[in-house]
């Protein structure tokens, strides 16, 4: 073989490693955003359920040991 068709054969080797690995990285990162989201989606409903409700207090109120 040549030594042109052994360095484009070299390249679409090295090019084809990388077309793997960022196809791998693409998942990871797919998986990762479904499951913030998954979690953003848990923290939103569970603010809006406590929001009507008593159970948080606001951030201004007194430490019960404050005195005056």
């Amino acid at each position: 073989m040549s030594d042109d068709l052994v360095g484009l054969e070299s390249k679409i080797a090295v090019l084809e490693r990388t077309v793997e690995a960022l196809s791998g990285e693409m998942h990871a990162q797919g998986r990762l955003i479904q499951a913030l989201t998954d979690h953003v989606k848990t923290l939103s409903e569970t603010v809006s359920r406590n929001k009507s409700g008593d159970d948080i207090e606001p951030h201004n109120t007194k430490p019960p040991h404050y005195e005056g």
